[in-house]
């Protein structure tokens, strides 16, 4: 499972450790998706920057054992500043002609709490949507102007995202 980043997600991120485009990297893996390859379900939707590899999709690096590199003794070291995906699992959320939709992601083996603890509100999944839904809208006008550039590399791409921080404010 990836755990996608959107640029707001990077610049809180980086911003709040205090850490550069260099350090920033450390914390990301670049996902490449061959051309010949369909993009798995749970990514299309999600902006695809081009770098010097290609189409990538950004997420938390993962350590050996498949854990983010965030998560420490089963607890996330970043919760206060985590990623819109690990803010919204387990919905997602789409728009379509009739409004938002919003459906589950994952099935019970891999989130145990679902069915666990209060009850989301239609307010609070409305709520959610919206600031999900723009935190992609803002992430896929900047990956749109990012790609119509020449492919360049995965660092040019962050420090691109760091430096134009207030767009994603």
């Amino acid at each position: 499972m990836l755990i996608t980043v959107t640029g707001r997600d990077i610049v809180r991120i980086s911003s709040a450790l205090g850490i550069g485009s260099e350090e920033t990297m450390r914390a990301l893996d670049f996902y490449v998706v061959a051309k010949e390859n369909e993009v798995p379900v749970g990514l299309q939707g999600i902006p695809s920057p081009m770098t010097e590899r290609g189409p990538t999709f950004i997420a938390l690096k993962k350590m050996e054992n498949s854990d983010c590199v965030f998560l420490k003794d089963n607890l996330c070291m970043i919760h206060a500043l985590r990623p819109t995906v690990c803010r919204s699992f387990p919905f997602v959320f789409r728009e379509s002609t009739d409004g938002v939709k919003w459906g589950l992601s994952a099935a019970k083996h891999i989130c145990p709490g679902l069915g666990v603890g209060p009850e989301v509100s239609e307010e609070e999944l409305r709520e959610l949507s919206i600031s999900v839904l723009e935190s992609i809208r803002v992430y896929r006008e900047f990956i749109d102007q990012w790609n119509a550039k020449p492919a360049t590399t995965a660092i040019d791409l962050i420090k691109a995202i760091l430096s134009e921080h207030q767009f994603y404010i």
